[in-house]
C-alpha cells in the first residue's frame, strides 16, 4: 500500500512540474499540496545553502572569510593592511620629514652662499672705495707735487736765454770762493753739481734779485759769477744764467 502511495504521489508529482503556479496550486489533494509545498521548501532550503556556500567560496576567496578560521584570516588581513597603511603614512611623515630637512639645509647653505657673496661685494665695495680715495689722494697729490714742481722762466728782458743782460747784472755782495779741490768751471743744464757747491753759505735768495721762483726742493746758487738753480737732494741742474754778477 505504500509502494502504490509513493507511485501515485511521483505520477501527480511529475505531472504538476509541466503545469504553470496557479494550476499546481488549485485542483490538487490537501495530502499532494502538503507534500508539494515540503519539497519546494526543501528545494528552498537547498538553494539557500548553496547560495550560502558561494558566498562563503567568494569571501574564502578575499581577504577574511566566513568561518571561523576565515574570520580569523581576515582579521589577520586587515590588522595586516592597518599596519602596512601606519607604515606607510609613517613613511610618508619621515620623507616629509626628511624633504623638509633636506630643504632647511638647502636653504641655509644658499644663505649662507648669498651671506658670502654679499659679505665679497661689501669686501670688493670698500676695496673700490679704498682705491677711489688713493686715486683722489695720488691726484691731489700730483697737482700738489706738479704745482710745487712747476717751474717757468720767461723772459723778462734781463736776460737773453742762458745769459743775463750786462746792463742789469749785480755787484757781487763777497768775493766767491771755490769749494775745496774744485775748479772754475761752466756748469750747463743736466750736469749734476758736486754737494759742495751747494752748501748753506752759497745760497742766493732769489726775492733779491727777482728770479724765477724755485719749485719744491731746488735752490738757487752761486757759482761764481752765475746762478745756477739744483735739486738739492741730487745736485741736478735745472737751470742757470750766467753773468748775473761783475
Amino acid at each position: 500500500m505504500s509502494h502504490l502511495k509513493l507511485a501515485t504521489l511521483a505520477l501527480l508529482l511529475a505531472g504538476s512540474s509541466a503545469l504553470p503556479a496557479g494550476a499546481q496550486n488549485s485542483g490538487l489533494p490537501g495530502a499532494v499540496r502538503d507534500a508539494q509545498y515540503r519539497a519546494e521548501a526543501r528545494e528552498r532550503v537547498e538553494d539557500r545553502e548553496e547560495f550560502r556556500d558561494y558566498r562563503n567560496d567568494r569571501r574564502g576567496d578575499q581577504p577574511g572569510g566566513a568561518s571561523g578560521i576565515v574570520s580569523d584570516g581576515r582579521r589577520d588581513d586587515r590588522r595586516d593592511w592597518r599596519e602596512d597603511r601606519r607604515d606607510d603614512r609613517q613613511d610618508r611623515r619621515y620623507d616629509r620629514r626628511d624633504d623638509r630637512r633636506d630643504w632647511r639645509a638647502d636653504h641655509r647653505e644658499d644663505r649662507r652662499e648669498w651671506r658670502d657673496d654679499r659679505r665679497e661685494w661689501r669686501d670688493d665695495r670698500r676695496d673700490w672705495r679704498d682705491d677711489r680715495r688713493a686715486w683722489r689722494q695720488d691726484r691731489r697729490d700730483d697737482r700738489y707735487y706738479d704745482r710745487r714742481d712747476h717751474y717757468a722762466r720767461h723772459n723778462d728782458g734781463r736776460w737773453n736765454g742762458y745769459y743775463w743782460q750786462p746792463q742789469y747784472r749785480y755787484r757781487a755782495p763777497v768775493r766767491y770762493v771755490y769749494p775745496r779741490g774744485y775748479a772754475p768751471y761752466q756748469w750747463r743744464v743736466g750736469h749734476r753739481l758736486p754737494r759742495h757747491y751747494y752748501d748753506r753759505h752759497y745760497y742766493v735768495d732769489y726775492r733779491a734779485y727777482r728770479l724765477p721762483p724755485p719749485p719744491y726742493g731746488y735752490h738757487w746758487v752761486r757759482v761764481d759769477r752765475d746762478v745756477v738753480l739744483v735739486a738739492l737732494a741730487t745736485g741736478l741742474i735745472r737751470d742757470v744764467l750766467y753773468g748775473l754778477y761783475y
